[in-house]
C-alpha cells in the first residue's frame, strides 16, 4: 500500500508532499517534497491507494447556501443577525474537531485566510477525471495534523514557522524515537522535517491517510454524514493509534 500527505499551501511556496510504502510490519517514507505545484499532486492522486491532505475540501452548507441565494436574489438568511453564526463560519467536521476533542477549532473556511488554500484545492482536484468524494471515502481524504498529534500524545502546536525551530525539533525528535521501531527515513528527509513544518506536516498527513484505509481513525457521527458529503470531513486518528499503523 502506497499513502501520500499534501501539505497545501495557497502557492506551490510552502507546499509540500510526502510518500510512504507501506509492507508488512513496517513503512518507508520514498519521497519528501518542498514548493510541489499542481501538476504533481495530480499526479500523485492518481499513483497512492490514499492521500490525505491538509486543507479544507468543502465550505460550510449554510454559507454556502446564503453565498448562492445572496448570488441569485441578492439576499441573505433573514435570521443572521440574530443567530448563532457559527453555522457559517465552521463546518460540522471543524464543530466537531473542537468539541469532541477539546481542541483548537480549525481555521474558518469561510472567515478566514484558509479560504486561499481552500480554493486552490477546489480547482486542483477539479482536474481530476472522477469526482473526488469529499467525506473521505475515496482516495483522498481531510486530514488535520495538529488533531492527528494531539490524539498521537505528541506536541501538537506552537511549532511552526522559522522561530519555533526548538519545539519543532522537539516534536520532530520524539516523533521519530515513537516510529523508529517501523518507520524508515533518511537523514535527509529528517532535516527537512526538522526545518520546514511544511515537510513534517505532510509526513503526518501520510501517516493519517494510512490510519484512515486501516480503520484507524473516528467515525462521522451518523447525524453529520450528509453534510459530510458536501462540506468534508476531518479524518482524526484514534487515541494511541501512531504505533498500530503499521499492523492496521
Amino acid at each position: 500500500m502506497i499513502t501520500a500527505g499534501v501539505d497545501l499551501s495557497s502557492q506551490t511556496t510552502h507546499t509540500a508532499s510526502c510518500v510512504v510504502d507501506w509492507v508488512a510490519g513496517g513503512a518507508t517514507v520514498t519521497d519528501l517534497a518542498l514548493d510541489v505545484g499542481d501538476d504533481a499532486i495530480s499526479t500523485l492522486i492518481t499513483e497512492v491507494d490514499k492521500l490525505g491532505i491538509d486543507v479544507p475540501l468543502g465550505w460550510p452548507v449554510a454559507f454556502a447556501n446564503a453565498i448562492a441565494r445572496h448570488s441569485r436574489q441578492n439576499g441573505w438568511p433573514v435570521d443572521y443577525a440574530h443567530s448563532d453564526t457559527s453555522a457559517y463560519r465552521y463546518r460540522r467536521t471543524d464543530l466537531w474537531v473542537w468539541k469532541a476533542l477539546k481542541a483548537s477549532p480549525p481555521l474558518s473556511v469561510s472567515t478566514d485566510r484558509i479560504a486561499l488554500p481552500a480554493m486552490r484545492a477546489a480547482a486542483l482536484l477539479s482536474r481530476l477525471p472522477e469526482r473526488v468524494v469529499l467525506d473521505g471515502s475515496g482516495v483522498v481524504v481531510e486530514v488535520y495534523p495538529a488533531a492527528a498529534l494531539r490524539e498521537w500524545g505528541l506536541i501538537w502546536r506552537g511549532y511552526k514557522r522559522k522561530e519555533k525551530s526548538d519545539a519543532r525539533r522537539a516534536l520532530v525528535e520524539h516523533f521519530f524515537r515513537e516510529t523508529a521501531p517501523w518507520l524508515a527515513i533518511g537523514k535527509a528527509d529528517v532535516d527537512r522535517c526538522l526545518a520546514s513544518d511544511d515537510a513534517f506536516d505532510a509526513l503526518v498527513a501520510a501517516l493519517v491517510a494510512r490510519a484512515a484505509v486501516v480503520g484507524l481513525v473516528s467515525p462521522i457521527p451518523d447525524e453529520d454524514k450528509r453534510f459530510a458529503r458536501r462540506e468534508g470531513w476531518i479524518a482524526v486518528p484514534t487515541a494511541g493509534s501512531l504505533g498500530l499503523l503499521p499492523a492496521g
